[in-house]
């Protein structure tokens, strides 16, 4: 017979296994995860009702795991891990992340393993969308089944948004122009400029110049144009 509060009887759940003296086993089913049970064997005659010895014991669980903030985002990538604080009374078999951009993630949406065992653990998520909203949490499994850790939510980089100025001032072999740069997409802007061409198009590769960097509005000196293009 057993109960979770101390001293079980008959009146609490029980098994019932036979008659007779002598050894026996009995199966104990119906019990909650991670939780203490007390046990004690009886013994009926028609004198009444004896009790064994008390034992107690606590059944295994899922294990206990957080996830922790994500970091060094990128367009593609992210970086997040967790901590699994205890591992439910088994051996944590296997440990990672799970993300998506739904909310709620499982192993069976995308995922990587991060080996086994409890303890603080991180992974790099790759394979991401740039400018996309996710969704991330820890998971950890053992011979239970599989916990999860809080959600953590993310954006990936993006392409900054930019504008070109009209151009002005244009001389014979010069010109101004710029730019605004309204979003830097999450990361921080390392150059800036404009680019000029004579076929349409341009690009960096090309003619150009460098403004600084960062965010907002700024002005670019178009040098070493030739005559009447």
């Amino acid at each position: 017979c057993w109960n979770t509060t101390g001293n079980p009887t008959l009146e609490n759940s029980h098994t019932e296994n036979g008659t007779g003296t002598g050894s026996f086993n009995s199966n104990i089913t119906g019990l909650s995860l991670g939780t203490t049970y007390f046990v004690k064997a009886y013994a009926v005659n028609s004198t009444g009702t004896a009790y064994g010895n008390e034992y107690f014991f606590t059944t295994l669980n899922i294990p206990t795991i957080t996830t922790d903030a994500v970091s060094l985002v990128t367009g593609i990538s992210a970086t997040c891990g967790g901590n699994i604080s205890y591992n439910g009374g088994a051996v944590v078999t296997e440990r990672g992340l799970c993300w998506n951009t739904t909310g709620n993630p499982v192993i069976t949406d995308s995922h990587v393993t991060a080996g086994e065992g409890t303890g603080i653990f991180s992974s790099e998520m790759t394979g991401l969308t740039i400018g996309t909203v996710y969704y991330a949490r820890a998971y950890a499994t053992n011979v239970i089944g599989t916990a999860y850790g809080n959600t953590q939510s993310f954006t990936t980089q993006n392409f900054a948004s930019v504008t070109t100025n009209a151009v002005t001032s244009i001389t014979y072999t010069t010109a101004q122009g710029g730019g605004n740069i309204a979003s830097d997409g999450g990361a921080l802007i390392t150059q800036r400029g404009v680019c000029w061409n004579t076929t349409g198009n341009p690009v960096i590769s090309g003619n150009h110049t460098s403004d600084g960097s960062g965010a907002g509005i700024y002005t670019s000196n178009i040098t070493g144009l030739a005559v009447n293009n």
